[in-house]
């Protein structure tokens, strides 16, 4: 029996240690969480074993009295750590179905009975180590291993349910272990007169267990006697002690191999979510750099269309390149542009882009979706939903057989008041978000800004007219019209001469004539090769400057030469454009009537200040007399044109002439990228 005591409390003993080393680890998981309960009852429960090993060879009274009160304190106590343990295994690894919250209302009747009956036993004739020995095999040890073996059963459905067969064959193993244990170590006990034990073996096993001596009963029963320490012995002839050590291991390798499992699965779910999570910042890393890609594309749509409007480029253009973009930009297949053309809701197609279909509307087509109309009357946007009848988004897609599916809707207002609307629609997808909506409000705005700056364009150009008209009354008034008239007084004079018959005085005259209709002629001409050069602007800049500039040569045999240093497309604005030609037309015009040049160079190129801004500089150089006043005359006058037209476009003219070596003009013009620029960073703001 002290072999079988020592590997008895050796089996337990191993089982607290596996169990403790395994709560080292430490992790998370339920059963991870239990484990030093099962530990503290392996060490408990195997410091019984060897304190009854310790007994048999202990010959003196007063050790075993020691013995046997140590021994009364830890068995309590190892089955409550047992209890513990069982309880966090059955509700804290799998949880408990609703309905078994009443399985404490139903068993409070009976535990109170048998808590009654086990307190009765301690008022018994019989030592009081017995009836603490067999009440906390019965009332602790028996359900805690029941406990542990029906929490480890259900978590082998569990597992096997999630396809980890390998941990769910543990877990069955282990919980017929506890069900093995819950039997050899909660209900058989020494034997005793309640419970499943006997009277008779009642007697007999206590001189066994305490005394060491064999004594006959004084009254046998011979009633339930089959689960007590004899019975088992008689029937397996192997005592109970070999059993509990057999079910110890058992316990301890199912459970240190479980948890090793439960490790490498917890070790395989953390790559699973570090996959996950990494997949995760993987898909925010692309959606960030689509979204960054978006806004990139957004801008430089944005920034190109503040870009044609600044050109002065035909509004129609502009509308039908935007409608284009912002159709590819919103993944629609259809956008609409319409104009009211009076009140509401006298509301007109002006240019659409249809899957690849660009076109500006020549004939009238009436717009009169309702969805449009209310959107214009409630002076809002519109976005439709997925719950949208399909009768309201009819009417939406123009010239195409598509229905549309989804839209959204805005208005285009001008001082306040609704001009038109801005819509696009998809034929088949999901429904347009609010940053697409803010994205179309922004295609609005900037078609508002085309139509007013088509306004303003029609609006310079009539203006410019009406200047280029006084400019040219003036310039007849002060050339052509006083040439007409000094020619009616000189036919008056020669008339009078003639009736005199004065003829050297009458060639005086006429020689004075010619020179009069020469002069005239040469500002006629001038004037009509000014307006062919200032409207003309179809041939470009530099085509204007050099064609003017041959015309001018052959009329006034004044040698010309143009020195064109810029490489590329000049990036002035069309109306510095027009005022760069007008002021050059001005000053060759004073070259021609004061300067008695008899050559001219003019020359344009592209420079940048100290602060990296670039600007265009055309100068005028001629090799004529010079002046020095620059107050009163016709010149002063042309010279005061010549400044109000380069401070119009942002512009300075600088004019430096000295007597008898000539005079030259420096003009100098901003160039379009700074103000590209400049217009980039608020569209960025």
């Amino acid at each position: 029996m002290v072999a079988v005591y020592f590997f008895y409390g050796l089996a337990f003993f191993t089982l607290g240690l596996a169990a403790g080393l395994q709560s080292r680890h430490g992790g998370d998981t339920p059963l991870q969480k239990q484990i030093p309960w099962l530990a503290a009852f392996g060490f408990a429960y195997a410091a019984i074993a060897w304190l009854d090993m310790l007994q048999t060879y202990s010959a003196s009274q007063e050790s075993s009295q020691v013995f046997n009160a140590i021994r009364m304190v830890l068995q309590p106590t190892s089955g409550l750590l047992l209890l513990i343990f069982g309880w966090g295994v059955l509700t804290k690894i799998t949880p408990l179905p609703a309905w078994s919250h009443l399985i404490p209302g139903l068993l409070i009747v009976p535990i109170a009975f048998v808590i009654t009956y086990a307190s009765t036993t301690f008022i018994t004739p019989s030592p009081i180590e017995i009836p603490i020995d067999i009440w906390s095999r019965y009332l602790l040890y028996l359900p805690g291993s029941i406990m542990a073996g029906i929490g480890f059963l259900r978590q082998w459905r569990e597992q096997k349910g999630q396809g980890y067969y390998d941990v769910a064959g543990l877990m069955l193993a282990t919980g017929l272990a506890f069900l093995f244990e819950a039997f050899v170590v909660g209900l058989v006990v020494p034997a005793a007169p309640y419970g499943p034990a006997s009277y008779y073996n009642y007697n007999r096993t206590i001189y066994d267990a305490f005394s060491g001596e064999q004594a006959e009963p004084e009254k046998p029963f011979g009633l339930m006697n089959w689960l007590d320490y004899d019975r088992v012995l008689e029937a397996t002839g192997l005592p109970i002690q070999f059993w509990r050590m057999l079910s110890a291991f058992a316990v301890t390798a199912f459970i240190v191999r479980g948890l090793d499992v439960f490790d490498a699965i917890r070790k395989r779910q953390m790559r699973e979510l570090q996959t996950e999570r990494d997949r995760a910042q993987q898909l925010a890393f692309e959606a960030q750099i689509a979204a960054r890609q978006t806004a990139e594309n957004w801008t430089d749509a944005l920034i190109s269309i503040s870009r044609h409007i600044a050109e002065l480029e035909d509004v129609d253009d502009i509308l039908l390149y935007i409608v284009d973009n912002g159709r590819k930009l919103l993944h629609s297949n259809f956008m609409g542009l319409a104009l009211l053309t009076g009140d509401l809701p006298d509301l007109e197609l002006k240019c659409f882009a249809n899957d690849g279909q660009t076109s500006i509307v020549d004939s009238p087509v009436k717009v009169e979706n309702p969805l449009i109309l209310n959107t214009l009357y409630r002076t809002g946007s519109y976005c439709s939903s997925t719950d949208e009848p399909p009768a309201s988004l009819e009417n939406l897609c123009f010239f195409g057989e598509n229905v549309a599916r989804t839209a959204a809707i805005v208005q285009l207002d001008l001082d306040d008041k609704p001009i038109g609307a801005l819509w696009i629609a998809r034929h088949e997808g999901e429904p347009y978000s609010e940053t697409d909506l803010i994205w179309l409000e922004c295609l609005a705005d900037q078609v508002v800004i085309a139509i007013q700056h088509g306004l303003m364009t029609s609006q310079l150009q009539s203006f410019s007219i009406i200047e280029e008209r006084g400019r040219i009354a003036r310039e007849m008034h002060d050339g052509l019209a006083q040439i007409l008239g000094y020619l009616n007084l000189q036919v008056q004079t020669l008339e009078t001469l003639l009736k005199r018959g004065k003829q050297e005085a009458l060639r005086k005259e006429l020689d004075q004539m010619r020179q009069a209709v020469q002069l005239a002629h040469a500002d006629v001409r001038e004037n009509i090769l000014s307006l062919r050069t200032t409207l003309a602007n179809e041939k470009g800049l530099v085509s204007a400057i050099d064609e003017y500039l041959n015309e001018f040569g052959i009329q006034t045999r004044i040698e010309t030469r143009f020195e064109n240093e810029v490489e590329g497309q000049l990036n002035l604005a069309s109306l510095a454009e027009v005022q760069l030609v007008c002021i050059l037309q001005e000053a060759l015009t004073n070259v021609r009537k004061h300067a008695q040049a008899t050559a001219i160079r003019v020359r344009i190129v592209q420079k940048r200040t100290a602060s990296q801004c670039e600007y265009l500089l055309m100068e005028v150089v001629d090799d004529g007399v010079g002046f020095v006043n620059q107050n009163g005359g016709n010149r002063s006058f042309g010279l005061q044109t010549m400044h109000e037209r380069a401070q119009a476009v942002g512009g300075e003219l600088v004019v430096n002439s000295v007597p008898d070596r000539g005079t030259s003009i420096l003009c100098r013009f901003p160039c379009l990228a700074e103000e590209k620029l400049r217009r980039q960073n608020l569209v960025l703001q």
